[in-house]
């Protein structure tokens, strides 16, 4: 190693008139080499979530702030010890081993390879255990989580729902949807469906905090998204005040933005109740048990749609039919209003001529 002078990053203009943002994951550790353009940080701005890359390369020196907190503008962000780099020879491994070991979190300096003058093998990979830090956001929701799980007194509800017309009405408004350029999922019927049901039990749109219950005018329904950094929850507002055609817009914009990493604080913030789909996960997935995002009451969750027997009129017939798991905080939702709230959602859905 060569030692030289240090290289103090400050947080960049941004643009847009930004002087300030949350840093949400550090992707490289104090004492980590850097190439030139290599992703250090990850900050998360009102206008969007970028992530800033190395101005020069070296070893990470110095890290000035912590996840969670806000970087301000011009100010120091991270120290560059310029003039170190790793000087000595890169492990062998062929390109498909460093992708596996890269997506495992494996540090293939630290393996002993089995293979000819030392070659790193796939083999090897599974006997090194992967460590890596938890990014911001994978930190932040395993806080909300554990939040959850240990404070609030849950409980679920497991029904089923035909959506064999449900099903028919969507074909019909993806088709409409395509002559805008927009591929239509299912997702923001099931959200106005939800909304739709809150209108008729507005206290599982509550939240409950400092013992006092919240019961929200606006339908801000947080919807749970595999994002690039971890689950993410964003949020859809104010639903209730638009109509099916608006919902599907604001819902694809959202989905844009979710996709593109150009989500902002203010589209992670003010949920007060949540909805996911399990189904989105897997094909093979039945259900599950979702967990409340605290300070919320109430989350309701889908499965994958698929094609069962169901007795119609003592006969036998194939629906599309799918898994309504839900869970609710027993302190705000007893278990009646929580069996008349999944109630609603699922004749909702079976009778979609009630989403328009």
């Amino acid at each position: 190693m060569t030692h030289s002078s240090l290289l103090t990053v400050t947080l960049p203009d941004i643009g847009e008139g930004v002087v300030e943002g949350e840093v949400i994951a550090w992707l490289k550790q104090e004492g980590d080499f850097l190439k030139q353009d290599e992703p250090v940080v990850v900050v998360m701005t009102d206008k969007a979530t970028v992530e800033l890359p190395a101005p020069q390369p070296g070893r990470l020196a110095k890290c000035y702030y912590k996840v969670g907190e806000l970087a301000l503008k011009d100010q120091p962000l991270y120290d560059i010890e310029l003039g170190e780099t790793e000087t000595f020879s890169h492990p062998l491994a062929a390109p498909p081993v460093r992708k596996a070991a890269k997506d495992q979190g494996i540090d293939l300096h630290q393996i002993k390879g089995s293979g000819p003058e030392g070659r790193i093998l796939m083999d090897d990979l599974t006997q090194t255990p992967a460590v890596k830090p938890a990014g911001g956001i994978q930190q932040a929701m395993a806080k909300k989580m554990a939040e959850a799980k240990t404070s609030i007194p849950d409980f679920s509800i497991f029904a089923k729902a035909d959506l064999t017309r449900f099903l028919s009405t969507y074909q019909k408004l993806s088709t409409e949807a395509e002559k805008e350029n927009i591929k239509l999922t299912v997702m923001p019927l099931f959200i106005r469906a939800l909304s739709l049901t809150i209108k008729a039990h507005p206290q599982i749109n509550s939240t409950y905090e400092d013992s006092k219950i919240h019961t929200h005018t606006h339908h801000n329904i947080g919807i749970a998204t595999a994002g690039p950094y971890g689950l993410i929850v964003p949020v859809l507002k104010k639903v209730e005040t638009l109509s099916l055609r608006d919902l599907i817009h604001a819902f694809e914009e959202l989905k844009k933005r979710s996709l593109s990493n150009q989500l902002t604080p203010s589209d992670m913030k003010e949920g007060t109740i949540s909805f996911t789909n399990f189904g989105s996960l897997s094909p093979y997935c039945i259900g599950g048990t979702p967990i409340i995002y605290a300070p919320q009451v109430s989350i309701f969750g889908i499965a994958h749609i698929q094609k069962e027997p169901a007795v119609i009129n003592d006969e036998i017939v194939i629906r599309e039919r799918i898994n309504v798991n839900s869970t609710f905080d027993h302190r705000v939702v007893d278990g009646k209003l929580a069996a008349d709230a999944t109630n609603t959602f699922i004749e909702i859905l079976e009778n979609p001529v009630r989403l328009f």
